[in-house]
């Protein structure tokens, strides 16, 4: 089930939504080595310029919890021999591969990152479906907020899942859930239009976001442990975090009044 807009209008034009998206499509394409396909960081494929720089700026659970950069060894065991658990094979004595990495700031700096074109594009469809409401409801700088804090809870979240994990984390779906968790308090009846396929068919479909979003969050559940290379744990945790504090900023009314709407509201995501 693949959602593509909502019938959940806005108020307001939703410009740091359109900056998030903008800025991850910037470093996309602008910033991160050309033709970047890292979602199989052993592949043939990926080339020691891509690799070097994933190292560099991505987030690494081995790395957090160590204070400190891979060593040689451990990212050769990872990428050469595919041991994703190498933290500590050389405890941590020899030199690192990536000098001089602040492995804290590499955190926020891999909620900018994507693996591929379609690890972006999939990212960017549901912001721009979940992302525009939120920030409709909280205003521009809450929701930065609310973004930024979600993604570092998913980091959280995946290092206490696999913190010997030497593999690199990145890209913006753990902030994003969090995103989804707050939608899913605040509009669990709006009506989100869906693709869902069905070999050899493709339907479209109107559902409940309650449906849509709790069934992605069991999905995200079903595979927590497995061998894709994807941080399910940390989609999980983005999610839950989101939620949390949607029930809190309603409980609280900490949420300010949307205001009188315009003339004409800015349109359906």
């Amino acid at each position: 089930m693949i959602p593509i807009a909502d019938e959940n209008p806005v108020r307001h034009v939703p410009w740091m939504t359109l900056v998030l998206i903008g800025t991850c499509m910037t470093v996309f394409f602008l910033v991160q080595p050309e033709g970047s396909s890292l979602g199989d960081l052993g592949a043939e494929r990926v080339t020691e310029e891509q690799l070097e720089f994933t190292l560099q700026w991505a987030a690494v659970p081995c790395e957090i919890i160590q204070g400190r950069p891979l060593t040689e060894a451990e990212a050769a065991a990872t990428f050469e021999t595919g041991d994703y658990s190498a933290c500590g094979l050389d405890e941590g004595l020899g030199p690192a591969v990536s000098a001089g990495k602040n492995v804290y700031v590499a955190v926020l700096v891999s909620m900018l990152l994507h693996g591929n074109l379609a690890h972006l594009l999939g990212n960017v469809l549901f912001l721009w479906v979940f992302g525009n409401n939120v920030e409709d409801r909280k205003g521009p700088w809450r929701f930065l907020g609310l973004y930024v804090a979600a993604g570092l809870a998913a980091e959280v979240a995946h290092v206490a899942i696999d913190p010997s994990s030497t593999l690199p984390s990145l890209g913006a779906s753990g902030a994003i859930a969090g995103v989804m968790g707050a939608y899913i308090v605040w509009f669990p009846r709006a009506r989100v239009k869906c693709i869902i396929p069905l070999v050899p068919f493709v339907l479209f479909r109107k559902v409940a976001a309650g449906w849509v979003l709790g069934l992605w969050l069991a999905q995200q559940f079903l595979f927590i442990g497995g061998e894709s290379g994807i941080a399910w744990a940390a989609h999980v945790g983005g999610f839950l975090f989101g939620a949390a504090v949607g029930f809190v900023w309603r409980r609280g009314r900490l949420m300010p009044p949307m205001a009188a709407p315009l003339a004409g509201a800015y349109g359906s995501s």
